[in-house]
């Protein structure tokens, strides 16, 4: 008996120490996204709040936090003066937020976050992702043509999706107010077979190899749909951006060729938002804000490079967050990042040490994608397109995103030739329809 109350006692001691590691782990990283929110509002009391946070939750982590206690010690002030001011600066709520922990109420029951709709994963073989409360209803006819029909229960659908292939036809619709129906028809009876495991519907349609390939190209336009990108035309309002030849400004430029890469993506089944529609200025911040309120799959932010004392200097860039390794990539960030600010070089490479690598990763996926899209495609038409690569630099106008983002110079307004190339419409058309190129190859790859 002695025995099993000791092994009770110690188990339980164990799970009360893993949730408290777990809680640390969540704050956190909830620190860390705030710290760079505060950096950016310029909010110093706040920046010292999340910071002491993130070393606080460090230690019990076992983590490496001695580059933010650095940060941290040249900050900090006396610490009674610090608790008063941002009390007064953020009432006594914020503080009675730290000790109700209402983060941990979200990770106890799974089953309030799930989801109501229905979501097509892919369509070779098709794949339905359905929630625990679905029920999933088959039935098949023959008149005329052959039927098999899905009732999905207890779903809701968020567009209606209709393919057509080869050998057969299927169409997702809203039956009824909380049924989903998955009808599938052909002239010939079809090779079928479906299961339900782990809240997935799997059809798999066995055809011929030709008819194989040419479900390859529907597959591709489905999960498109539910793609969202926010396109940031740079620049804008007060902010001309760069002036170049013959007074040319980088936000007159930047905007229509958003404003057609917006069109040309619409039209292949993307949902697309520009962060501005006119010569309007919008902060660095709310750009990435904006992105994030929009749930985007992709940020991309299209601006106009300038080397007004080297006017022969020309060539197409894409950049990616990163720390830069180049000075001419140093340079390029200085002049982008003007609108936010002197910060240190200290506190940029802690903000950047926050970041996502996975994050880095698909952005560097991404930037090379459109990079080769453009200069393959731009150099069939006209002459002089240099490539001038992919390169890592902290942009802040990419910090607060929670997506793959990318940064493209789209040319060298202070260059003569690439100038009056990117006053032109054509090329503008042009140069949009490379972009949205590189963008449907980074979904192939990357669905």
């Amino acid at each position: 008996m002695r025995f099993i109350f000791i092994m009770i006692f110690f188990t339980s001691l164990f799970a009360c120490e893993h949730k408290n590691i777990r809680g640390a782990y969540l704050e956190y990283k909830e620190s860390k996204q705030n710290y760079i929110e505060a950096l950016l509002d310029h909010d110093k009391l706040s920046q010292i709040f999340y910071l002491r946070k993130v070393v606080t939750c460090g230690h019990i982590l076992d983590f490496d936090v001695r580059k933010y206690q650095k940060v941290l010690n040249k900050k900090l002030p006396s610490l009674e003066d610090f608790n008063i001011n941002f009390a007064k600066k953020h009432h006594s709520k914020i503080i009675k937020k730290e000790i109700k922990q209402p983060k941990k109420a979200k990770f106890q029951n799974p089953l309030k976050i799930e989801s109501n709709y229905v979501k097509l994963l892919t369509t070779s073989p098709i794949k339905l992702k359905l929630s625990s409360k679905m029920r999933v209803k088959y039935t098949y006819f023959n008149m005329n043509k052959h039927y098999y029909i899905f009732n999905i229960t207890n779903a809701k659908l968020k567009e209606i999706i209709v393919k057509k292939f080869s050998t057969f036809d299927y169409k997702i619709v809203r039956y009824k107010q909380n049924e989903v129906r998955l009808v599938i028809n052909s002239k010939k009876k079809l090779n079928l077979k479906y299961s339900i495991t782990k809240h997935l519907l799997k059809i798999v349609i066995k055809q011929k190899t030709k008819t194989n390939i040419n479900t390859s190209k529907y597959t591709y336009k489905v999960i498109k749909r539910n793609k969202i990108i926010v396109i940031d035309p740079g620049h804008g309002g007060k902010d001309p951006g760069g002036i170049g030849y013959r007074n040319i400004k980088e936000k007159n430029i930047v905007l229509p060729i958003a404003k057609y890469l917006k069109r040309e993506l619409v039209n292949r089944g993307y949902r697309v938002y520009l962060t501005r529609k006119s010569d309007k200025f919008i902060t660095l911040k709310d750009r990435t804000k904006f992105a994030n309120k929009k749930h985007a799959d992709l940020f991309i932010s299209l601006h106009c490079n300038i080397a007004p004392r080297h006017p022969e200097v020309y060539g197409i860039e894409t950049y990616f967050l990163s720390p830069a390794r180049s000075e001419r990539a140093k340079n390029v960030a200085k002049v982008e990042n003007s609108a936010i600010g002197n910060l240190r070089n200290t506190t940029q490479n802690i903000v950047l040490n926050f970041l996502n690598k996975n994050k880095i990763i698909d952005s560097t996926k991404l930037a090379l994608d459109i990079q080769r899209s453009l200069i393959y495609n731009l150099k069939k038409h006209y002459k002089k397109i240099k490539d001038g690569g992919v390169r890592p630099a902290p942009f802040w106008v990419l910090v607060g995103s929670s997506m793959p983002a990318i940064l493209i110079e789209t040319g060298f307004i202070s260059n003569k030739n690439e100038a009056l190339k990117l006053v032109n419409r054509t090329y503008q058309k042009r140069f949009s329809k490379d972009i949205a190129d590189g963008i449907d190859n980074y979904f192939r790859k990357n669905p």
